[in-house]
């Protein structure tokens, strides 16, 4: 909202967005653009990193070389009063056409150019336990067939919401109204708990409590419930969450290869609050 941009779906999609500025940064609010070509210039590097170009110049030089191998793309002025472009496709694409047709000319990024059932990149990290050189099933810690599960017996997995961007806009209460944040429990689960639809429950395993409001849907199979990622911590005077911040629950132990954080591998007890 505070800065011009031209914006596509994350990856993959068939349209461009440009995003008009709507307000001026308030307070100590700089444009990222802005800053970082300061501390560019103090490494000596403002040049390599600006290119000579500023803002807006980026933003038309992109516009300009899509127009190079799509020659339908409106101009940057008309693009930035459409604010929206859709591609149109004759005929439906065709998923590593390149590489079908002429695979000699067009390899993979492998090293071997191929489709690899096994990985020698893999191999080489020297962990087969964890992260095999051949795809095949790896019994996840807090999983279905942990010794744990007999104490929490609920596979608590998280997922992404459409009302924020991970943390971002939690604390707006209009979105808030669009999409509240709710755990979701099967009937059978919630039956067996005294739960309803509605009601405060308490999430809670060894790493932490937390109360969130329970939607009870078929839409989540049993021995399953889901948080939302994203949602601020916010602890009472018992240090319990009362925002529904999955965190408070979630193990400190990375995924094997991406190091990330394993926010669908908790095990957890429900109850209401």
């Amino acid at each position: 909202l505070e800065r011009e941009d031209i914006v596509g779906p994350w990856v993959w999609g068939d349209y461009l967005l440009f995003q008009n500025k709507v307000v001026d940064p308030i307070f100590e609010c700089r444009d990222g653009y802005d800053w970082i070509s300061e501390v560019a210039e103090k490494l000596g590097l403002k040049e390599q990193f600006t290119e000579g170009r500023t803002k807006e110049d980026w933003l038309r030089y992109i516009v300009e070389e899509t127009r190079k191998n799509h020659p339908e793309f409106p101009s940057y002025e008309e693009f930035k009063k459409r604010g929206v472009y859709k591609w149109h496709f004759d005929k439906p694409l065709v998923a590593f056409q390149a590489q079908i047709e002429d695979p000699e000319n067009n390899p993979f990024p492998t090293p071997s150019g191929k489709i690899e059932i096994f990985s020698k990149d893999l191999y080489e990290l020297g962990n087969p336990k964890e992260i095999p050189a051949i795809p095949k099933y790896i019994e996840s810690w807090e999983g279905p067939n942990d010794p744990l599960k007999e104490k929490y017996p609920l596979q608590c997995i998280g997922w992404h919401i459409k009302r924020r961007i991970h943390s971002t806009h939690d604390n707006v209460p209009w979105l808030e109204e669009a999409g509240s944040q709710v755990m979701w429990i099967n009937p059978r689960d919630a039956e067996g708990r005294g739960i309803k639809n509605g009601d405060k429950v308490r999430v809670f395993n060894d790493r932490g409590v937390l109360e969130i409001t329970a939607k009870v849907t078929v839409r989540i199979m049993p021995g399953v419930v889901a948080i939302p990622q994203g949602a601020w911590w916010l602890p009472d005077q018992r240090g319990v969450d009362i925002r529904g911040n999955i965190n408070t629950i979630t193990k400190y132990h990375p995924t094997p290869l991406a190091k990330g954080n394993p926010q669908h591998t908790n095990l957890v007890q429900v109850e209401k609050a």
